[in-house]
């Protein structure tokens, strides 16, 4: 798999599984910027603290990280090795900030695919719209992911 196509299912994933838990994205894009090869804006880092609705956004946290490498997978690509990609940093970052948080990463893990599965539709359609464009709006995106989202949310 290309490495340009690879980035945007990476970006693809995480932008539907963002947009499937509510948040409202500036932009996603597959353009190289500084240390990363793409990137999802969502204005908000770990969250620290213990209280339940902590807990209940580091869930969300690592699902939105769990998605990008997920994704790859599930497209037929292969993780890189190289540590300047970024995406492999990202499952040592998943693993870190799961123990930190007390959450069982394989649980994360699953949780994440099969969202990934029900919306993979709109995953490709991202993926799309992104080799096409390189950047991406968050109410473009929102309204491709809407435009082929398969149906009603899975409980």
């Amino acid at each position: 798999m290309r490495f340009r196509r690879l980035v945007a299912f990476h970006e693809a994933g995480r932008c539907v599984v963002a947009w499937d838990a509510g948040l409202r994205l500036p932009r996603v894009s597959i353009y190289p910027e500084e240390h990363t090869r793409g990137r999802i804006l969502v204005g908000q880092d770990f969250p620290e603290g213990p209280s339940t609705d902590e807990r209940s956004d580091q869930h969300v946290y690592l699902r939105l990280l769990a998605a990008g490498p997920l994704a790859v997978v599930m497209a037929g690509g292969r993780l890189p090795d190289d540590p300047q990609v970024g995406i492999e940093i990202d499952s040592r970052r998943i693993a870190v900030l799961a123990r930190r948080a007390g959450l069982e990463i394989d649980a994360v893990f699953r949780e994440t695919a099969v969202r990934l599965a029900y919306l993979w539709e709109p995953v490709e359609a991202l993926v799309n719209s992104l080799l096409m464009r390189e950047t991406v709006s968050g109410a473009l995106a929102a309204r491709i992911i809407r435009a082929t989202h398969p149906g009603p949310a899975l409980q």
